[in-house]
């Protein structure tokens, strides 16, 4: 692995502390519905039997809106559902596995503020050299990275990028690929995010960031790297479930030889660097006889491997896991993967198997929001708007706020990417850690953003009593009502009775802890 050149150490803000009586009432909530425990039992409670179907106690509706709604995106915003429910969930997902016919009028203003991102590799190479912040494109990268999650309305398009980033992950920011990362997202994993795996494998075999980060850039045929070849096969493509050997891995980094980067930060292949002698990986071969033909070799190769049936079977799984459950069941996989082979690993057919499978439609509540989803997720269901392109600032705030959750995006570091199941993420302090940002965000703490009012939220349907206040709070954030134990419990809170008048001027100092509560509850917590 290159060295990593690390950002300095970002000290913390000043944070709210939870008075007791903020923390009886998120007691309240937590306990009442068993709160983290609740969490993780709903996720581990399904079994590799097959769906489980919604019972009376499951806290979160299964509803085909609202599920597309927490999975296919990142979440609510104010007008997410009923953009569904109008258009259908059909014509809804349709919409959205075409995204380039969704106007995205809020990332458009911002990309002003990112000039760096339309650069080729020798450009930034040039606009980073000496004197300047060698972090600055990669820093505008993530940036942009977290605002396209939170206000872009091209939905599914952002929660797939997120998806292949992680399966082929780059750590950002990494020294040596300061000015090749960014463009690896440009052209690799959001050109292909819902084209065909077969030529975004391609596409990311030939990424200078890519080959420089899994140091395919030094390996040559008489002195071979096995980085990049090993992770071709472990995790890009057909996982560790399909048996091949050390002799395999041997082979496929001497497939891979000669592939490299250019001094202007293009792909560039060097015959002369390439291995020539007979090759064989499982069920593949080449005499490999000609170093002029290197390059055909390895495409031949990698298009056997995206083809093969073990790539279909862990490409499926790992999709299961991102949008049905932590342990998906077989019939599931086993049908993505049929889907995914039948239709030449274009990934739209595929998304579309997932999305109308029985098992999606049943899984409501099986998967937990990681950090940075939570981050996301939050500041969606508040309507929080984007800064103006000349001060974006709080972007940069929320950057660092998921950096010390643990889950900055793109910065996951072993070349797994980050892990996305709920065990890894759910220990006291770091759902505490979640907690507080919901009240940084519900008091407005982050500068530079645009806070909607916390009463016109509670206000939307204009409600009559206490009782009706909490109801639309609860179903404006969560998109659902809460069960009657719980909604008692924000009740309590609010020291009101739930048939009592409603009055703004008295429960105005009370919004920000009520709104994180809710936001601090499973109903938010899962999706």
């Amino acid at each position: 692995m290159p060295n990593v050149e690390s950002e300095p150490t970002a000290q913390p803000e000043p944070q709210p502390t939870l008075t007791r009586r903020q923390a009886l009432g998120t007691l309240g909530v937590a306990a009442v519905g068993g709160g983290v425990a609740v969490a993780v039992a709903a996720v581990n409670s399904r079994s590799q039997a097959g769906p489980v179907p919604p019972s009376s106690t499951a806290l979160l509706a299964a509803d085909m809106p609202l599920q597309l709604a927490r999975r296919a995106s990142f979440g609510l915003t104010p007008g997410l559902l009923s953009e569904i429910v109008e258009q259908g969930p059909e014509e809804w997902l349709e919409r959205q596995l075409d995204p380039g016919g969704i106007d995205d009028p809020e990332i458009d203003a911002l990309l002003g503020a990112y000039p760096l991102l339309g650069k080729s590799a020798a450009q930034l190479q040039a606009a980073l050299g000496e004197g300047g912040d060698r972090r600055l494109a990669v820093n505008q990268l993530v940036e942009l990275t977290l605002a396209r999650q939170i206000w872009s309305r091209r939905h599914l398009l952002e929660v797939m990028v997120d998806f292949w980033s992680n399966h082929f992950n780059v750590t950002t920011p990494l020294g040596p690929t300061f000015a090749t990362k960014p463009v690896e997202d440009a052209a690799v994993i959001r050109r292909h995010a819902l084209g065909t795996f077969d030529e975004l494998l391609l596409a990311d075999a030939q990424s200078p960031a890519m080959l420089i980060h899994l140091s395919n850039v030094d390996s040559r045929g008489d002195d071979p790297n096995e980085n990049y070849g090993r992770e071709l096969l472990e995790l890009h493509t057909v996982g560790v479930e399909a048996g091949y050997t050390e002799d395999d891995v041997r082979d496929s980094a001497y497939v891979m030889t000669g592939w490299g980067v250019a001094d202007d930060g293009t792909f560039a292949f060097s015959a002369d660097a390439h291995y020539v002698g007979p090759l064989q990986v499982m069920s593949w071969s080449d005499g490999n006889s000609n170093p002029a033909e290197g390059l055909a070799v390895g495409m031949d190769y990698l298009r056997y491997l995206a083809h093969h049936q073990q790539t279909a079977r862990h490409l499926s799984r790992k999709l299961a896991v991102r949008f049905v459950s932590d342990d998906p069941p077989d019939s599931l996989v086993d049908s993505l993967a049929a889907s995914f082979r039948s239709g030449g690993t274009a990934i739209v057919p595929w998304l579309r198997t997932l999305f109308a499978s029985p098992e999606f439609a049943a899984s409501s509540g099986q998967k937990v929001r990681r950090p940075l989803e939570d981050v996301v997720a939050s500041v969606r269901a508040l309507g929080i708007g984007p800064p103006p392109a000349d001060r974006t600032g709080g972007i940069a705030v929320l950057v660092e706020r998921t950096r010390v959750l643990g889950q900055a995006p793109l910065g996951a570091d072993p070349p797994t990417g980050y892990p996305d199941v709920a065990s890894a993420w759910l220990s006291t302090s770091a759902v505490l850690g979640r907690w507080n940002v919901h009240r940084l965000l519900t008091s407005a703490y982050f500068d530079g953003l645009d806070y909607p009012s916390l009463v016109t939220l509670a206000e939307q349907v204009d409600p009559a009593t206490m009782g009706e206040l909490v109801d639309e709070l609860c179903t404006a954030l969560t998109g659902q009502a809460f069960q009657p134990v719980h909604r008692s419990a924000l009740l309590t809170f609010l020291d009101a009775d739930e048939a009592a008048p409603y009055d703004e001027a008295s429960v105005t100092g009370s919004l920000p802890d009520l709104v994180a509560l809710i936001l601090d509850s499973p109903y938010h917590l899962l999706r």
